[in-house]
């Protein structure tokens, strides 16, 4: 019988912290460990089954990341910058290995991960799900096939409560076509326009919503002469982020330090 993956969700009690317990509850093949919130926050000490609906798990929400963590642990962690980059310091001195959905982060912050990777293992992604992930390769392969002949523009769309903008897999993707076309993202990214301000050749466009509770849409458009290709994905739930997030628990487990992608454990 295999062992089932041991695994902690940080900020449980946020939008994808229920998100991620309902998942990890309804894997068979992984274990809820621990929940854990921030201090004094009014569900600690409560059943995670108030959390998701359901009947009594005999799992308690805690406060406390440093006692539940051990080096056959798996924390997966979609908070805010700072309190994210605490546990992660938190999970390398229990050598626990750690799945990052959080993003806004500092290019310092961005360096902290980068250093945290080479003591354990970490998936860092800006967007767990599987259409989110293939969508990166087809625009690869868009930029390859349009990307010289095509004025390029990413649009996303997010609930009004999300904080970063654009969104980190906004940038991914904007990412996937600097990459094809061997550019630096920085370097080409047009980030606002307004007044007389033309549209620069070889640059990506970017535009955001924040609107309602939209759950996240991501557009990329390569616009030619006479013809618009559309590259879209939609989420029409949270759910398909934290399945995502809990593949990559599991596929992590046992790995080597390093710092992995979504792409890496898709296999993409």
């Amino acid at each position: 019988m295999m062992n089932k993956t041991p695994i902690i969700i940080n900020a449980c009690t946020g939008r994808m912290g229920k998100e991620l317990l309902a998942a990890t509850l309804n894997e068979p093949d992984a274990e809820l460990i621990s929940a854990i919130a921030r201090q004094g926050h009014p569900m600690v000490g409560t059943d995670v089954a108030f959390l998701v609906g359901t009947e009594p798990q005999g799992i308690f929400v805690g406060d406390d990341l440093s006692q539940a963590l051990s080096q056959d642990k798996i924390v997966i962690d979609f908070s805010l910058p700072e309190y994210s980059i605490r546990s992660l310091n938190q999970a390398v001195a229990a050598k626990a290995a750690m799945v990052i959905g959080t993003t806004g982060y500092s290019p310092e912050q961005l360096q902290q991960i980068e250093n945290a990777a080479e003591e354990i293992p970490i998936v860092f992604a800006a967007n767990y799900s599987i259409g989110i992930n293939s969508l990166i390769g087809l625009v690869k392969q868009a930029t390859q096939l349009l990307g010289h002949k095509s004025d390029i523009e990413i649009f996303e769309a997010h609930h009004k409560h999300k904080k970063d903008a654009p969104s980190g897999t906004a940038l991914a993707l904007g990412e996937a076509v600097a990459e094809e076309r061997g550019k630096k993202l920085s370097d080409i990214a047009e980030w606002a326009r307004h007044g007389e301000s033309p549209r620069q050749e070889g640059s990506v466009g970017f535009s955001v919503m924040r609107a309602g509770d939209i759950v996240g849409t991501h557009d990329v458009v390569f616009a030619l002469n006479g013809e618009v290709v559309t590259l879209r994905h939609e989420a029409q739930s949270r759910q398909c982020f934290a399945s995502g997030a809990v593949v990559a628990a599991q596929w992590l487990e046992g790995k080597a330090p390093g710092l992995y992608s979504m792409q890496d454990v898709l296999g993409l």
